[in-house]
């Protein structure tokens, strides 16, 4: 993978982080599985389209009674100090955007306030920041696979990680993640396999995909053979 191609996904990584970043509800554990993405392969590399929603903070009461005051004036806090934040990141204000989202916390500490946070972060070119603001997020929902695969970018494209150091990250993520998705990790670790001329790896990691989802049995094995034709 160029740079020029690691700077536009990582581009792209930050702007889904923006989007995940925006819903207010978490999914139940209980809901749908995720499904696998679908692979736009064009190019040589693998394009994900990833169906399985971010996580989002949960206000529900699960009692009958109506909820106190106060928490129902934290939640509403809580609410409006993520929404400020959001509006901040689309006018470029990052300062006030990470003083939202550092307001948020003061409310909820939960996954998706640090998520926020490395996405401006990022925007800011503030990488380590970012890495810490995701490290938060995964520590608080480390089933979220979106998180390990933004991890996984950013190490790839930011830092001197050796491509052992990236292996040791994509098997935290394996063992830590929802293994309904596990399938979209496997793909993606795949194509930074081959953007760091791990070819034999990465066809290896294609194999297995097919054995998670044989329904994309015929895409994934499109990729094998295009990589084994450059062995």
């Amino acid at each position: 993978m160029s740079q020029e191609q690691k700077r536009n996904y990582i581009i792209s990584i930050v702007a889904i982080a923006l989007v995940a970043g925006g819903i207010f509800y978490y999914q139940k554990k209980n809901q749908n599985s995720a499904v696998p993405e679908k692979q736009d392969t064009a190019g040589g590399e693998a394009r994900t389209i990833d169906e399985n929603k971010a996580p989002t903070p949960e206000f529900e009461s699960t009692d009958t009674v109506a909820p106190s005051p106060s928490v129902s004036d934290n939640t509403a806090k809580f609410n409006t100090a993520m929404t400020n934040a959001r509006t901040a990141f689309g006018k470029g204000e990052y300062p006030k955007a990470i003083g939202y989202y550092d307001e948020a916390l003061l409310y909820s500490k939960v996954d998706t306030v640090y998520s926020g946070l490395f996405t401006v972060y990022g925007a800011q070119g503030e990488w380590e920041k970012a890495r810490a603001s995701l490290d938060s997020a995964i520590a608080l929902n480390p089933l979220y696979t979106e998180y390990w695969k933004w991890k996984l970018t950013v190490l790839d494209g930011k830092t001197s990680s050796s491509f052992q150091d990236l292996q040791k990250v994509y098997e935290e993520g394996l063992l830590k993640g929802d293994k309904r998705t596990r399938v979209n990790l496997v793909t993606h670790f795949a194509s930074i396999a081959e953007g760091n001329a791990q070819k034999s790896e990465a066809i290896a990691l294609w194999e297995y995909a097919k054995q998670l989802y044989p329904q994309n049995g015929v895409i994934y094995q499109a990729e094998i053979d295009r990589l084994r034709e450059k062995i």
